[in-house]
């Protein structure tokens, strides 16, 4: 039963969101009867659907999407009618699905962030530790091992290289879903005996829409759809390796997902940037030992509820820390092991950080309590999911004592915040590739306001600046990474023209211009995208490499070592210090760096190599040669340590090793003249 409002106000009730409940029934059968003790899972499969909102499946009242998979595994399991997440960001919300913790709580929340903090609990942690085989497989770059999601797992797929037949950039961030079921289930396969927590990741319905025939035929005018109808044909491809395997009925498979899809409801496009129900509700559907047929949670189903529900379904042992007893989430086993259970609601809140962090205009907070919903914005708003689930009427002037009461019970949330965004996460460097990666997909990192007059101002005023500013920002990267250095510029120009101050609109502008040898105004660009994210280590690399072009090698080493002051983690900085160093005569000091720089990183070749250039310069011709031998055994291939190691050899009057090294040499480098002249010669002795 729905409890309307009367006429007097009353403070926030934590109700059954009974409208949902019915409409998710219409696709279930009749429910079995719990049964006894039934066996715990052997395998415990977890399968996360990028960007899939939940009124796209049939079984959540969708006619016009073609999901039947999907609809069996709710027929022959459970599901939660009502499932919300609690951040509109795929990185942040597996975060969150894994922990059974708040973004807050975690500290992840962008895309663009460093990893999560090695001392958190994840569920593959947890499984692991548990006696079970774990593996990933993940679909894009975002949720590659440097999130810190990897963590736990004995095997973790993120690769993407997708082929040599499509050399657009965004498939080198992330790859179809049919490869990657592809390879979880060949790794299932060969471990039918083992207990095993297997997660899959698809990343199919994210922008760009472009789904496999028959669904780019079949939903031509709706491209997000095909892409639903496809991965849930592939969630059907993985059903069927189960039984093939002979271990579905031993195996607990849940499908959910981190967010869902604007779809140009309220003028968005994607998510990310507002936090209504058409980017914050998700599909939650379970089936395995001890799920009864039809079961259905009987309240709101929240993200950090997923961590402690699988552990309880798995009969695994939650961790027992000091983490533990700060998570919010809560079991919901019960109801889908068909035990009677009190329809109570927990209060759900979701956050956007986007407009704030990236544009200086307000955040955006929301509360969900039982069929009432609170954002707190600068013009806040308020509305009543059961009548109004589009969101379409706020009732914020109508309901002035339940906004009151909503908004008092946000803040109250808020104010456990105790520690400021991003403060659990690692504080490692942000790799550049992943910052361009992401960039071109429409993810952002850290930036200023476009406008200081717009400080604090209601994202809703801003949507359409949002729009035009990412469109220009992924228009400009894809030119950039296609050379197109020209249309990139202009590009990013334009996003100066409007004000923005951001680190990438910088960083990206700098780049740009640094691909057309203007380097002192590229230099310029990086100067200003150097404080707005200090510890990016790529920014100061570049700033060094536009003063060395323009004949400036004292101002490149010294923004060289402002970046090893900054980011004290990344060897590149001391090892492109140490060459510029060598270029420039300074040989003691460069000296000295390389050698801190392989104390700190010895994995890098060049740098033995170039360390055993500056030695044998000085007549270590011993240490010169053990040195070059160690970039040989790192790059077996590389002709010029061959060679290296081929002069340091005849210089200590051993001719037949140093001739045996130049053949290598040609062998690796036939162009190699040198090498062939010093055979030549040494024949000749």
């Amino acid at each position: 039963m729905i409890h309307r409002g009367s006429g007097v106000p009353t403070p926030p009730r934590r109700l059954l969101i009974a409208a949902a409940a019915l409409l998710a029934a219409a696709c279930s059968r009749e429910r079995a009867p719990a049964t006894v003790a039934a066996p715990a899972p052997r395998h415990v499969l977890l399968v996360t659907i990028d960007t899939l909102r939940a009124d796209r499946l049939g079984c959540y009242g969708a006619v016009d999407v073609a999901t039947p998979n999907l609809d069996r595994l709710a027929r022959e399991g459970g599901m939660a009618p009502e499932a919300l997440v609690h951040v509109p960001l795929t990185r942040p919300s597996h975060v969150s699905i894994f922990t059974g913790l708040y973004p807050s709580q975690h500290g992840v929340r962008d895309n663009i962030s460093p990893p999560l903090a090695a001392d958190v609990p994840t569920l593959a942690s947890v499984f692991k530790a548990a006696g079970f085989r774990t593996s990933g497989f993940v679909s894009s770059i975002v949720l590659s091992a440097q999130s810190g999601l990897s963590r736990g797992f004995d095997d973790y797929s993120d690769r993407f290289d997708v082929g040599t037949d499509d050399a657009r950039f965004l498939d080198t961030l992330q790859r179809r879903g049919d490869i990657t079921t592809t390879e979880a289930t060949a790794w299932l396969a060969e471990r039918v005996q083992d207990r095993t927590f297997t997660w899959v990741h698809l990343y199919d319905p994210h922008d760009p829409y472009e789904p496999p025939e028959p669904y780019a035929s079949r939903y031509a005018d709706r491209p997000y759809d095909g892409e639903v109808a496809w991965s849930d044909e592939l969630i059907g491809r993985i059903d069927s390796a189960l039984t093939r395997l002979g271990i579905r009925d031993q195996t607990l498979m849940v499908v959910t997902s981190d967010h869902g899809e604007g779809l140009g409801e309220h003028q968005e496009p994607v998510h990310g940037f507002f936090v209504y129900q058409t980017t914050l509700r998700v599909p939650f559907i379970v089936r395995g030992p001890g799920v009864v047929a039809g079961a259905r949670i009987p309240a709101l189903f929240r993200s950090v509820d997923l961590f402690p529900t699988l552990l309880d379904l798995a009969r695994v042992s939650a961790p027992s820390s000091s983490e533990t007893q700060s998570r919010p989430g809560r079991s919901r086993a019960a109801p889908l092991r068909g035990e009677p259970v009190a329809a109570d609601e927990d209060t759900s809140f979701a956050e956007s950080l986007t407009p704030k962090i990236h544009y200086g205009w307000s955040d955006l907070r929301a509360i969900v309590d039982g069929r009432w919903k609170y954002v707190l914005a600068p013009r806040p708003e308020l509305y009543d999911l059961a009548r109004d689930p589009s969101e379409q009427s706020n009732l914020i002037d109508t309901e002035p004592a339940r906004s009151r009461a909503l908004r008092a019970a946000l803040e109250r949330h808020l104010a456990t915040e105790s520690a400021p965004a991003g403060s659990r996460a690692s504080t490692g460097p942000v790799p550049a590739d992943v910052v361009e990666k992401l960039g071109a997909l429409g993810y952002v990192a850290v930036g200023g306001a476009p406008d200081p007059s717009a400080a604090g101002a209601d994202p809703k005023d801003k949507i359409g600046e949002y729009r035009t500013f990412n469109r220009l920002l992924r228009e400009g990267l894809v030119a950039l990474r296609e050379e197109r250095y020209a249309d990139s510029a202009e590009r990013f120009r334009a996003l100066a023209s409007h004000g923005v101050d951001s680190f990438e609109a910088h960083y990206y502008y700098g780049r740009a211009l640094a691909g057309l040898r203007r380097w002192r105004e590229a230099g310029a660009q990086f100067e200003q995208a150097i404080p707005r994210l200090p510890a990016f280590s790529a920014s100061y690399l570049a700033l060094a490499d536009c003063r060395k072009e323009a004949g400036d090698l004292a101002g490149a080493v010294r923004a060289l070592e402002r970046g090893r002051n900054a980011v004290r983690t990344d060897a590149r900085l001391q090892r492109r210090l140490a060459e510029l160093r060598r270029d420039s005569g300074d040989f003691a000091a460069a000296e000295r760096d390389f050698r801190e720089t392989i104390a700190r990183d010895p994995a890098e070749a060049s740098q033995w190599n170039s360390l055993g250039m500056l030695v044998g310069a000085r007549g270590d011709l011993v240490e010169a040669e053990r040195l070059f031998r160690e970039a040989i055994g790192r790059e077996p291939h590389e002709a010029r340590y061959t060679y290296n190691l081929g002069l340091t050899l005849e210089r200590q009057h051993r001719p037949a090793e140093a001739a045996a090294m130049f053949r290598k040499t040609l062998v690796n480098d036939p162009t190699f003249a040198a090498a062939r002249d010093r055979l030549a010669e040494l024949g000749n002795q």
